[in-house]
């Protein structure tokens, strides 16, 4: 890593770890095992989000937060997933409101955004992939 400064994506993950119905499972980078795991994946995308005038402007880094949970086809079960990603976009927007954002190396953090909400993205035997696509701001 050059100069010791903590990758962006690292920050988010720490940030995400901190949500408080996240359980115990992994949270990887750009990985989803075959059982029931959570994952940040970067995704391409234009690095500034606004420019300004005089030559400075905002960056977004977005992501997908992704996980796979069990799946069965069931209404029950698919209220619970679905729940779990809108109280997840909640949870970031109540948190811009209180300035409580990921901490970053060399950058100021100004909000997270829910780009697209979670939704079922793929299916297996018994579990379902949900994926919400979130995008950070920053300076």
């Amino acid at each position: 890593m050059q100069d010791g400064k903590k990758p962006i994506i690292q920050s988010i993950r720490n940030y995400v770890m901190t949500y408080p119905d996240i359980d115990d499972r992994k949270i990887n980078i750009d990985y989803l095992g075959n059982g029931m795991e959570y994952s940040i994946d970067p995704i391409g995308a234009d690095p500034i989000y606004k420019r300004y005038v005089d030559g400075s402007c905002l960056k977004q880094f977005q992501f997908a937060f992704t996980s796979k949970e069990a799946y069965d086809g069931d209404a029950r079960t698919g209220i619970a997933n679905s729940g779990f990603y809108q109280d997840f976009a909640e949870w970031t927007e109540q948190n811009n409101l209180d300035d409580i954002l990921p901490e970053l190396d060399g950058h100021d953090a100004i909000r997270v955004d829910v780009l697209q909400s979670g939704y079922l993205f793929s299916t297996e035997e018994d579990l379902g992939r949900y994926q919400m696509i979130c995008r950070l701001i920053y300076k």
